[in-house]
């Protein structure tokens, strides 16, 4: 029974982290998170209670995954285009959930990890500025 309810959540948490990343935050629902997992949407809020924290999850793998230098050298370039699509689209449209997000995840270290991210948007040619707006 446990490896069910954990194999049911790892799918609706993989299947949050593909449309997530292909339609970011607003974009996203339930019901596509869902049909992707093959579930009832009604597993999906039993497992994660709602969007947003299905969202903190996804930004959590993503922060992960790019933050780690030891993946982000083996990272291939589908999932860094899918990566930096999101974390642009988030930055300027969400920018304010995506900063609690990160405050949330990470209290205690937040400027460190906002830093980090400013870091490789930077080795992506992207400045936080330019994202942002901010000339």
């Amino acid at each position: 029974m446990i490896k069910r309810i954990a194999k049911t959540e790892d799918r609706i948490l993989d299947s949050a982290y593909k449309i997530f990343l292909l339609f970011g935050y607003h974009g996203t629902t339930m019901q596509q998170i869902a049909i992707q997992a093959c579930v009832n949407k009604s597993a999906v809020h039993y497992y994660f209670r709602s969007k947003e924290r299905l969202y903190i999850k996804v930004v959590k793998k993503v922060l992960d995954l790019i933050l780690n230098t030891k993946v982000n050298n083996n990272i291939n370039r589908k999932v860094f285009d899918k990566t930096t699509w999101f974390l642009i689209t988030e930055l300027y449209n969400n920018k304010n959930l995506f900063e609690r997000t990160l405050k949330e995840l990470y209290p205690d270290d937040w400027d460190e990890k906002s830093k980090g991210l400013v870091k490789w948007l930077e080795s992506t040619d992207i400045t936080y500025y330019n994202v942002m707006g901010i000339t």
